[in-house]
């Protein structure tokens, strides 16, 4: 696979936000290192109202007044260092432009650097905070993981298996997953990572 420019990775990150834009559902990852006030000012700021949260597991659910309720999900990532924040709904796109105005945001095509950096420190971090945004598969997205499966190193490995799985249940899609997970696994020779693959593979089935 041809490593991609700088200009290849910022047409991909617009692509990535048009996506979004079609299926109504937005995703981006904030830098934990910034102020965490002032994400949840920002998200009050915006009309959203905390409905849920699960403090052990870091998550946290809003919905702002409507018919349906916009709903806004922020998840803490200490581990990427990011906070993912997941919204839709039909006022989402006037709700959210100010709360990552007020927070910034990582750039999807600094994400997507580090994740083809396959074998840096920090490529299956990247590709795991990707995994957050794929809201709708196609094939760059499925070479992009196709990429860290195949990895010679078993640790990213694994760690592209457990980023697959996100993929699939933030993009609700079964395929292409599935298909690379069965594929991984068909290859796989670590007994322990086969296993780990064939989990991955029935909780990826799971959602048909």
């Amino acid at each position: 696979m041809k490593t991609p420019t700088e200009s290849d990775l910022v047409a991909r990150s617009r692509e990535i936000v048009h996506r979004m834009h079609d299926v109504e559902r937005w995703a981006y990852a904030i830098d934990l290192t910034k102020d965490s006030s002032l994400l949840t000012a920002a998200i009050a700021a915006a009309g959203y109202r905390l409905a849920d949260e699960d403090k052990a597991a870091g998550v946290r659910r809003y919905e702002a007044e409507g018919s349906p309720p916009d709903a806004l999900v922020t998840m803490a990532r200490p581990d990427l260092g990011v906070c993912v924040l997941q919204a839709h709904g039909p006022s989402t796109v006037d709700r959210l432009g100010p709360v990552l105005e007020a927070t910034g945001f990582v750039p999807q095509s600094r994400l997507l650097a580090r994740a083809y950096a396959v074998g840096e420190p920090d490529a299956s971090a990247a590709l795991t905070t990707l995994a957050h945004m794929v809201v709708a598969w196609d094939e760059d997205w499925a070479d992009l993981f196709l990429l860290h499966l195949a990895s010679p190193d078993p640790v990213a490995r694994h760690e592209a298996a457990l980023a697959t799985v996100v993929a699939a249940f933030s993009a609700r899609q079964v395929e292409p997953a599935r298909a690379l997970l069965a594929e991984a696994h068909a290859r796989e020779s670590f007994p322990k990572l086969k296993d780990t693959l064939a989990e991955a593979v029935k909780a990826v089935s799971r959602l048909a």
